[in-house]
């Protein structure tokens, strides 16, 4: 595993007296995980399967930051519209956070590194990365791969399975792990913007005029810049739906868009609302 260290080193000096005074912090180390070099040698889709590859943080509670994937989506030429899902998880392959996230980020044809949205999240020593898009022979997600030694490090795995070694290649995925988080760990609500990029953030609320969408860490957003904002996507949002007719709708969101509020009610039913439909959502 290659170990690509970045050094963030803050100074201030402080003048007083004809005295001047450095004060230096310490530094904080940024490690980028990957294998091979990150040169792809091939690429692989399997049919109801997935992927995981393994790192090491070097020590426990490290931060993960950033996950990174080579590949291209295949198929029709609009994306399904449907997730695709990126798990993270611990040495023994139990799934500590599993991401869903829309096929609609990956660009059709071209293989190409992609960031992978996820917040924060503290990971053990051992840990892993997985990835599962229910591929068919029209629909999927080509993987990257690279050429290792030692091999080991990568298996052909859904979540409940012991995997199967993938031998002497690994996944074209790549990790930054830190000593601290870059965001905020309780962000929940994906954003997705029309140039195709994504971030976790946490969606406050809709004002102006152009209207603008403000979140806590990115602050206003053009609403015309916004493909979509799902909220809780890295977990359920749990919010009861003012209407404009008057009447409540106690419900978990499970995504939100320019037109339409997609949720779950207390039923277990789904339900998709228009947004002219709604006056107000309360959060839980």
């Amino acid at each position: 595993m290659i170990r690509h260290k970045v050094f963030d080193v803050a100074v201030r000096l402080v003048v007083a007296s004809f005295v001047a005074v450095a004060v230096i912090a310490l530094p904080v180390c940024a490690d980028v995980l990957q294998y091979g070099g990150g040169q792809p040698f091939g690429k692989r889709s399997f049919g109801g399967g997935g992927h995981l590859v393994l790192f090491d943080a070097g020590k426990d509670g490290r931060w993960l930051n950033r996950i990174e994937m080579h590949g291209s989506r295949y198929g029709t030429e609009m994306p399904p519209e449907e997730d695709f899902h990126l798990y993270i998880v611990d040495a023994q392959q139990h799934v500590l956070r599993d991401i869903p996230l829309p096929y609609s980020l990956w660009i059709r044809g071209e293989d190409y590194w992609r960031d992978l949205p996820a917040p924060p999240i503290q990971v053990p020593q051992h840990f892993g990365i997985g990835l599962t898009f229910n591929a068919q022979a029209t629909k999927g997600v080509y993987v990257g791969t690279t050429k290792v030694d030692p091999p080991g490090h990568s298996f052909s795995w859904v979540p409940g399975s012991p995997g199967q070694s993938m031998g002497a290649e690994d996944w074209l995925v790549r990790v930054t792990v830190e000593d601290q988080p870059k965001g905020n760990p309780k962000a929940l609500d994906l954003v997705v913007l029309k140039t195709g990029d994504a971030f976790f953030d946490t969606f406050l609320t809709a004002l102006g005029n152009p209207l603008a969408l403000k979140f806590a860490t990115r602050g206003a957003v053009p609403q015309a810049d916004v493909a979509s904002v799902r909220l809780g996507a890295a977990g359920e949002t749990s919010a009861t739906l003012v209407l404009s007719n008057g009447t409540t709708l106690p419900c978990v969101i499970l995504a939100i868009d320019q037109k339409t509020v997609r949720v779950r009610d207390v039923a277990g039913n789904e339900r998709q609302l228009a947004r002219s439909e709604l006056t107000r959502i309360e959060f839980h």
